[in-house]
């Protein structure tokens, strides 16, 4: 498994403060093994042309200033980074916190789910709604695309599945089945298929356009909170389907999906024949018993 990396972070609205006089933002060096050095930048005041010039505390350091980035370094652990500001923010589209984001595929569509119990699609070039997506009845825990950006696949609190029209908002499948929260969805090829993982310990395989479950991927003792579904044709044996697969069962040949669980493991299985996977080769290093 690869070694973790020194790291620099930022508050995230530094753009914002340090256009004020003395506007003040952390900042910080993770080093593994190592305490985080901590320290903070101070503005001293904004140029003619508003670029704000801002002094760092002991251990970092800043250079060439822009109105739109600001790097970053930190010399005693030799690392650096140049943080971009936003070109757009988006405060209107949600009144509480933002629990899940995708954009689609094009990038002029955004969907996004918030604590405020409110689960939208909007327009990234203005930011206006495009549609409010209802049928959940409790809070959206994860949503995604379909590579068309047509449709919308979520997932939630009330262990439903669902599949959304972009357009009017409307609920076109409905997939029930797992017994806990949903954590986590993924969408298969071209989304005719989908896969969900959950609070019960279930993966599942499902038919997006009927909402039936075509297999359980996975069923283990502990939560699944994350899944990835990757191509690997022919790089890795996956093994062959012990039963005849569904007709229902689109795309899923050569398709590895690593499951993420709350017991600190992860799994890579074969979406075809649901086998566990053993790699043979450091072709997948991330892949291991935490």
């Amino acid at each position: 498994m690869a070694a973790a990396a020194t790291m620099l972070s930022i508050q995230g609205d530094w753009d914002q403060v340090l256009r004020e006089a003395e506007g003040e933002v952390w900042v910080s060096c993770k080093i593994p093994g190592k305490p985080t050095i901590r320290g903070s930048l101070t503005s001293k005041g904004i140029s003619s042309d508003e670029v704000p010039e801002v002094t760092a505390s002991e251990e970092f350091v800043v250079q060439e200033v822009t109105k739109n980035r600001i790097p970053v370094s930190c010399p005693g652990e030799n690392i650096s980074s140049t943080f971009l500001s936003p070109y757009a923010s988006f405060s209107h589209i949600h009144e509480k916190n933002v629990s899940y984001l995708d954009i689609s595929s094009g990038g002029d569509l955004g969907v996004s789910s918030s604590t405020d119990q409110t689960f939208k699609v909007w327009e990234t070039h203005n930011t206006e709604v495009k549609s409010v997506l209802e049928g959940h009845t409790r809070d959206v825990f994860s949503c995604k695309f379909f590579p068309s950006g047509q449709e919308v696949l979520s997932g939630g609190l009330d262990s439903l599945v669902k599949v959304w029209s972009v357009n009017d908002g409307s609920c076109l499948a409905t997939m029930k089945g797992h017994r806990g929260s949903i954590l986590d969805i993924a969408v298969v090829a071209d989304g005719q298929n989908v896969i969900s993982s959950g609070q019960d310990g279930t993966a599942r395989l499902w038919d997006s356009a009927q909402g039936a479950c075509i297999a359980v991927v996975d069923d283990s003792y502990s939560p699944i909170n994350a899944i990835a579904v990757a191509e690997v044709g022919n790089a890795v044996n996956l093994g062959s389907p012990k039963e005849t697969p569904s007709n229902r069962e689109v795309g899923t040949e050569g398709k590895l999906v690593v499951l993420a669980r709350e017991d600190k493991s992860l799994e890579e299985v074969s979406l075809h024949s649901r086998q566990s996977v053993v790699p043979q080769t450091p072709l997948l290093p991330w892949t291991a018993s935490l």
